[in-house]
């Protein structure tokens, strides 16, 4: 059985029925990602005692008559059950490549979730997988002593800022507004690129949802004062996967790093609610950088990031990037990136 689902009550109860799922599966983050041109889709595949949903963003190739497919921001890729050892990879594959062609998708690209179980077997035996970087993990289960892997400079912060410094959580409307303004503060500081400043209904949204994910704000407060001072977006999925999805420090705050508080509590207390994991991700565009040190600080535990990349109608995907290399306005365009007739966002649609 192969589904195409875009429906939220539908969605969701395709997801549910995971037991190993994360909250970049959830149709309501999908539609805090997508641009108004583009849908988000589940394909749901089902064979015996197997299931696969793997969620989405189909976007037009603008000018083109075709389409390529996406996924979200973070660590999405197919959730897979019951995957035995004599599974018929080509069963899976015809059906996937048959709605491909059918709705003129002529290009795939998706991260993967480390923590979901089947996904580099499964996505193996179509297409190809790249590994980008590493990120930084706790595993929740493994050891009651984390903070013995601790930096000595994250100890030292961690144990002064309990004298600088409370920590609280929140999930309003009010609470959103105060992180947007810390977060774009970073955000402006190390130079991101517009695509990181989410705006003020995307936290609505997710702060709001009634699927299987709590999002909330982790906040550390000057205890001298009552500033806000650094916070998190933190969200957890139930029982299994707790993500540090976004975070800000005010400036005057930086040389404090209260934000290692926030996460030391977080850690600490997800390991008491019994999740599995806490993943504080990688470096800025998944590069070894000094963001990736700061994370690396906490943890010794990592595991490489890997993007899954098919392409469905090679004739097509060839042609587009003929033209877009005709068209192109840099010099020296990165030849690396996938689909490559996006490389210079020429087929982008304005």
């Amino acid at each position: 059985m192969f589904k195409v689902i875009i429906k939220e009550d539908e969605w969701n109860r395709a997801i549910n029925s995971f037991e190993k799922k994360d909250f970049y599966h959830s149709y309501d983050y999908h539609q805090v990602c997508i641009k108004d041109n583009e849908v988000a889709k589940l394909l749901l595949y089902r064979s015996g005692e197997t299931s696969i949903a793997f969620p989405l963003i189909i976007r037009p190739i603008n000018g083109s008559g075709f389409f390529d497919a996406t996924s979200v921001y973070g660590y999405a890729g197919p959730l897979i059950a019951g995957l035995p050892s004599h599974f018929n990879f080509q069963d899976w594959k015809e059906q996937m490549l048959d709605y491909f062609l059918d709705d003129k998708i002529i290009s795939v690209f998706s991260s993967t979730n480390p923590f979901i179980d089947d996904q580099e077997q499964l996505l193996s035996n179509m297409g190809e997988i790249d590994s980008l970087g590493d990120i930084v993990y706790f595993d929740l289960k493994q050891s009651k002593a984390h903070r013995k892997n601790y930096s000595k400079t994250t100890k030292r912060y961690i144990n002064r800022n309990k004298e600088l410094f409370d920590i609280r959580e929140g999930g309003s409307e009010d609470d959103a507004r105060q992180f947007l303004e810390i977060y774009y503060q970073s955000m402006k500081r190390v130079g991101a690129s517009s695509q990181y400043y989410f705006k003020l209904p995307y936290f609505i949204k997710l702060i709001r949802n009634h699927s299987f994910f709590d999002a909330r704000f982790v906040f550390a407060i000057s205890k001298e004062n009552g500033d806000v001072a650094s916070g998190a977006f933190i969200i957890h999925t139930k029982n299994h996967i707790v993500q540090y999805h976004l975070s800000g420090t005010v400036d005057k705050y930086r040389h404090l790093s209260p934000i290692r508080g926030v996460i030391d509590y977080v850690r600490n207390k997800s390991q008491l609610d019994d999740y599995i994991f806490f993943n504080l991700g990688g470096g800025v565009g998944s590069k070894n950088d000094s963001l990736y040190d700061f994370k690396a600080s906490f943890s010794k535990k990592t595991v490489p990031f890997k993007v899954w990349k098919y392409i469905s109608n090679t004739e097509v995907y060839d042609q587009l990037c003929k033209i877009a290399m005709e068209k192109r306005s840099e010099e020296n365009p990165n030849t690396n990136y996938f689909p490559t007739y996006r490389t210079n966002s020429y087929f982008d649609t304005p």
